[in-house]
């Protein structure tokens, strides 16, 4: 009689000390939540010509991520100085934290003024940081949006292309990037030819080079060839002379680029918050950054045209980020690889 008792009692115990577990855990919660630090408020203002699709993905990321990694939020103004003609006026008047510059032309607007305000440029062209680098600002930070030249000579290697020979676009006003190219290629022991173009040519002497050039073409950017025909038509005699493009966005791999490096603007604008935690915290120790992510496109129907349908995106990211690492160890490419 007792031990049934006992059982049919038992279950009701368990019952009433999970009951009194959850009280308890439901009484603490209070104290638990006023430890909990409320999140520094800082006022930022956005300068840009005008809103884009890809300027909100960057500042939402942006918001996001110093609100859920460091515990700061952010209250933003947008000025566009395409539609106010009191922008100028409009960057300190509310006392902001912090002035983000989008794009080239809006952190030209604004870098000689002798702002207080702290300034991060995110978007900007490869030129303009290398600019920075070299003639650093107080109060300036910059991220560009543009691959290392690095980035693409490793894509470029990881691709095992049989007595790969590299060439790159290149215009008379930006020569010095040879020498880079130059340093890179041996470094990965690949072979290397400069296509030395002028533009207003309509595109005519880079065809001719194509055939005397590389198995594989590097388009870093816009600035020898701008999208349109002249750009097209080159990417389609490389194409049948069976030379591989790498270029620099998702845009040339349509006109007939096989691989795109770009970094996404919902990246950038992690990276810029996470700079930006740095300026709080008086930490910055590289003011001005390439983008520290990437990924990569592959236009499938030119790859398996060329011999290279079994290519693997996640595979050559690896890669990468193997010879990026082997790279650093040895002397950022001061010395060969073995």
């Amino acid at each position: 009689m007792l031990s049934s008792i006992r059982l049919v009692l038992q279950p009701a115990v368990y019952l009433l000390k999970i009951i009194l577990i959850l009280l308890i855990c439901a009484a603490s919660l209070p104290s638990i939540a006023e430890h909990v630090e409320p999140p520094t408020v800082v006022k930022v203002n956005v300068l840009s010509p005008f809103s884009t699709q890809q300027e909100r993905a960057l500042l939402y990321s942006f918001r996001q991520t110093l609100l859920e990694e460091f515990n700061v939020e952010v209250t933003k103004t947008l000025i566009f100085w395409q539609r106010q003609s009191d922008w100028q006026q409009q960057l300190e008047l509310n006392q902001p934290d912090l002035i983000i510059a989008i794009g080239n032309d809006s952190f030209n607007k604004i870098k000689d003024l002798g702002l207080s305000t702290p300034i991060l440029a995110m978007m900007l062209s490869k030129d303009l940081l290398q600019q920075l680098r070299q003639h650093p600002r107080d109060n300036i930070y910059a991220i560009t949006h543009t691959q290392p030249t690095e980035r693409f000579v490793q894509l470029a290697k990881s691709l095992n292309v049989y007595q790969a020979q590299i060439g790159s676009f290149v215009s008379p006003q930006i020569k010095d990037q040879i020498q880079e190219f130059e340093r890179l290629a041996r470094f990965y022991d690949l072979s290397y030819r400069p296509v030395i173009v002028e533009p207003k040519r309509k595109g005519r002497d880079a065809i001719r080079q194509l055939s005397l050039c590389c198995s594989v073409i590097i388009l870093e950017s816009d600035y020898v060839f701008r999208p349109g025909k002249v750009r097209k038509s080159i990417l389609v005699n490389a194409y049948r002379q069976r030379i591989i493009v790498i270029a620099h966005s998702e845009s040339v791999l349509k006109e007939g680029a096989m691989l795109t490096l770009f970094t996404q603007p919902h990246n950038i604008g992690k990276q810029g918050a996470a700079l930006y935690n740095q300026i709080l915290n008086d930490t910055v120790s590289l003011p001005y950054q390439y983008p520290a992510s990437f990924s990569i496109s592959i236009n499938r129907k030119i790859a398996r045209l060329l011999g290279y349908d079994d290519l693997k995106v996640g595979a050559l990211m690896r890669k990468i980020e193997t010879l990026d690492l082997i790279q650093k160890t040895m002397g950022d490419g001061k010395m060969q690889t073995p």
